[in-house]
């Protein structure tokens, strides 16, 4: 059994338990579509839980007997399964993900356009009281401060172009002039917008909670690719060269917002793996907005990483509207002379550690008795 606040993936697209308790949906397991043959989640009582935790960053609350699909044998083209209760999981132990990327999409809430702007606005952008302000940084601003700029340099021109797209798409006073000029001095240029603001309060964010919601991952599938795309343009970068091995990076100092970008790609069918305290909390120079350098404590920075093939189920499904980090991306892709390694949508037991007791569910889905909880591939009641 699992807790309530486990994400399970229906085809009405991303839930709760807490949702799917007494509720009829459709789980979705590998990307394909199974009727729930109860009605909906139910309780199982009151039970003590485990935390199950991986390397790589999925991880589970779920009772000592529930049971997952652990790798039994795994070799260069196969890969053999079992069921293995939770209890009796071993660090070093290798469990599936759920492998979504025979799932087209999926309907709700939000547009691509409204996605990207709230991936820019989380990834470099302020939430005021009054309006939503998005930045935009290039190298070359800092010259042209005040003035007309060519953003070519860095593809910066990309994400202004795209985000002034996405903008269009909402009703905005009539003083509203997208991208202002350039700040002399601080490489950066600015739009603000009321109507932004307005989405990002409809979807859960406020002033000084600027993350991921629980609005934001239950929305459509195009909304999820526009919020990632416009997060990876902010705070992305493409790294690496054929003979190290091409990656797409994601560094954040909110871990959380991580793990919940992480559960998003994987639902589109793009695994990937999270580096905690990649750079610990410390004391660094930073621009202090006057031209000059100032030292500021930083916090812990923390890393999202995507290779392999899931590196062309990126640039399918999500890309960039940044064009020098879309071309890394195509040039990667294109230089390499081999095949990109098979993703085979598996994760290593780091711990499992006892969390007190509370409510837990479970639920009967016709055929494939499994669900994907929280991206791990799990059995039914």
């Amino acid at each position: 059994c699992v807790t309530a606040d486990t994400w399970v993936m229906t085809t009405a697209g991303p839930a709760q338990v807490s949702e799917l308790t007494g509720r009829s949906f459709s789980a979705v397991v590998d990307g394909k579509a199974y009727a729930v043959t109860s009605d909906g989640f139910f309780r199982t009582g009151h039970k003590p839980v485990l935390a199950l935790r991986t390397r790589e960053g999925p991880a589970l609350r779920l009772t000592a007997d529930h049971r997952v699909r652990r790798v039994a044998r795994r070799t260069r083209y196969t890969l053999e399964a079992e069921w293995t209760e939770a209890g009796q999981l071993q660090p070093g132990d290798e469990i599936l993900l759920h492998d979504h990327r025979a799932l087209g999409g999926w309907e709700g809430a939000g547009t691509h356009a409204e996605g990207y702007l709230l991936g820019l606005l989380i990834g470099d952008g302020t939430l005021k009281s009054d309006k939503a302000v998005i930045s935009v940084w290039a190298p070359e601003l800092k010259v042209a401060g005040g003035g007309a700029v060519a953003y070519a340099q860095t593809g910066a021109g990309g994400i202004v172009q795209a985000a002034e797209a996405a903008a269009a798409t909402l009703s905005h006073r009539v003083d509203f002039r997208g991208f202002q000029r350039s700040i002399s001095g601080r490489g950066e240029a600015r739009m603000a917008s009321g109507a932004v603001r307005h989405l990002a309060h409809e979807m859960g964010m406020r002033p000084g909670h600027k993350t991921i919601t629980t609005a934001m991952e239950k929305a459509s599938s195009v909304f999820t690719e526009g919020l990632l795309r416009g997060l990876f343009d902010a705070d992305g970068s493409v790294q690496g060269s054929q003979e190290k091995g091409v990656s797409l990076r994601l560094s954040q100092s909110d871990l959380s917002l991580l793990q919940t970008a992480q559960r998003m790609l994987l639902r589109l069918g793009i695994a990937s793996t999270i580096y905690p305290n990649r750079r610990l909390a410390q004391a660094r120079p930073l621009p202090d907005g006057r031209g000059g350098l100032r030292v500021y404590e930083t916090a812990s920075q923390h890393e999202l990483v995507i290779s392999a093939d899931n590196l062309r189920i990126y640039a399918e499904r999500i890309g960039f509207a940044d064009t020098d980090k879309a071309d890394r991306l195509d040039q990667a892709l294109g230089s390499y002379n081999r095949s990109l390694n098979r993703e085979r949508f598996t994760v290593t037991v780091e711990s499992l550690t006892e969390e007190g007791s509370e409510d837990v569910f479970d639920v009967t889905v016709a055929d494939i008795h499994a669900f994907d909880a929280n991206g791990l591939y799990v059995h039914n009641c």
